[in-house]
């Protein structure tokens, strides 16, 4: 499963254990505590911490292209065309 299939299905965690952490608390003073470390509990129990390391890890690693090496740049390209008819012997 790729880093953002991951994501995307431990942030429908995420939402599951917010309803279900405020579900199982109303009755509480603190259901909005309970209910975002439901939230958080899930979301990192199915893979949504090492899906978002994993994606900002990708982004820097593009963030920086590789500088080409100092003294060497292509300036442009040469292409020699040979025609090659089959009657040479």
């Amino acid at each position: 499963m790729s880093d953002r299939h991951q994501l995307r299905f431990a942030l429908a965690a995420l939402l599951a254990g917010l309803l279900w952490g405020y579900a199982r608390h109303r009755g509480d003073r603190r259901t909005s505590v309970h209910s975002a470390l439901q939230g958080l509990e899930w979301f990192i129990a199915y893979g949504g911490a090492a899906a978002l390391v994993a994606l900002a890890r990708n982004f820097l690693e593009r963030a920086d292209p590789p500088e080409p090496p100092e003294g060497e740049r292509v300036t442009h390209f040469r292409q020699v065309v040979a025609e090659r008819t089959g009657t040479e012997g």
